[in-house]
């Protein structure tokens, strides 16, 4: 089957991740697939590098037949037989193409858990009939969807995945590199410096912990952004910044993880199902999440593994902090479960093939 997954920004985040992952565990089975982007970033140049095909053009929804006319071409050329599409302009771009060249089937996957304008409901009750099917990442997801008018029988819940570890790897390392004591609390998160992603919100928390507690603790952050500076500035005039280390982007994200006694996710929307929630879980660390998009699936349903708290509640998140702080015990519960929820629940090669099978 020759596959092209479609995206506007090829960068770095958790789309761009799953994209990759679909990439390589389906071309490893036999399968022909290709990249078609319009802004270049990490994903493109690794796809390229990796020597699979790629196809860059321009998209915007003001040029969307132009957009459409120029990717059916490609199908064309190539003899795609499904588009992914992974946003709601790919999604319109990849029917539009249908007009110019009909063989292909179009699948799209949400990642986003948005309530959209009276535009983009009315965009979807057109579009998404045409869909061959739809991709929820989560159960929220799934809902939201259909309040913004996606055709409800297309849409199916596949979760994302990691491939599982299944023993907790606990390596101090990393932390001694930032002068980190072994005797202190390690805790952190993996997000970028923008608004939905709450910082200051985990600010406010960390502040009333370090009011609970006489236990020395760090917050390792990794990740960059448009806010990052103005994070520091209020992290120093907070008289948090001896307890909050900012890290800029990683790629060695897992070595945070193994250094840490908790995982922390404080977002306030648009969170669907998050790459780095599944892999601080496949690395054994329990979690305290808000409670966004599939953060209760991951955390809580069936296995749990964390605690999910409302976002804003920040006496609330500070006491589930402080409450696997000081209790060694649910940790290591929490830890054990993480990594038996990932591999009975989220093993990327299983669900990889689940999306598979929405292609035929």
């Amino acid at each position: 089957m020759n596959i092209l997954y479609l995206i506007n920004y090829a960068g770095k985040a958790g789309t761009e991740k799953y994209v990759l992952n679909l990439m390589h565990i389906l071309s490893a089975q036999g399968e022909t697939c290709h990249l078609a982007y319009n802004v270049p970033g990490q994903l493109s140049e690794t796809v390229s590098s990796e020597g699979f095909a790629c196809f860059r053009f321009e998209m915007s929804t003001k040029k969307a037949f132009s957009a459409a006319k120029k990717l059916a071409g490609y199908c064309r050329e190539n003899k795609i037989d499904v588009i992914h599409a992974q946003y709601p302009m790919e999604n319109v771009i990849a029917i539009l193409s249908r007009l110019f060249y009909r063989k292909v089937k179009v699948v799209y996957t949400s990642h986003l858990t948005i309530y959209q304008n009276t535009k983009w409901k009315i965009l979807n009750r057109l579009f998404t009939p045409f869909d061959h099917r739809i991709i929820a990442v989560c159960r929220q997801g799934a809902d939201i969807m259909i309040s913004n008018g996606v055709k409800k029988d297309r849409i199916q819940v596949v979760y994302n995945g990691v491939e599982p570890k299944r023993e907790r790897v606990y390596d101090r390392s990393f932390a001694r590199e930032f002068g980190v004591n072994d005797d202190t609390f390690v805790m952190s998160i993996m997000a970028r410096y923008a608004p939905e992603k709450g910082l200051p919100f985990l600010l406010a928390s960390l502040a009333k912990l370090r009011r609970k507690t006489d236990k020395p603790f760090v917050c390792f952050i990794a990740g960059d952004g448009e806010e990052f500076d103005d994070f520091a500035v209020m992290s120093t005039n907070s008289g948090m910044s001896d307890c909050v280390i900012q890290l800029g982007f990683r790629r060695d994200s897992d070595r945070m993880l193994k250094a840490s006694d908790l995982y922390l996710n404080t977002s306030s929307k648009n969170e669907a199902m998050s790459f780095a929630i599944l892999e601080a879980m496949n690395a054994g660390v329990p979690l305290v999440v808000t409670d966004v998009g599939g953060n209760r699936d991951l955390a809580e349903t069936h296995t749990v593994c964390g605690r999910v708290l409302k976002f804003g509640d920040s006496d609330g998140f500070s006491d589930a902090m402080l409450e696997l702080m000081e209790n060694d015990a649910l940790r290591a519960e929490y830890s054990a479960n993480a990594l038996k929820k990932v591999s009975e629940e989220f093993d990327l090669r299983k669900l990889a093939l689940d999306v598979f099978e929405t292609y035929k």
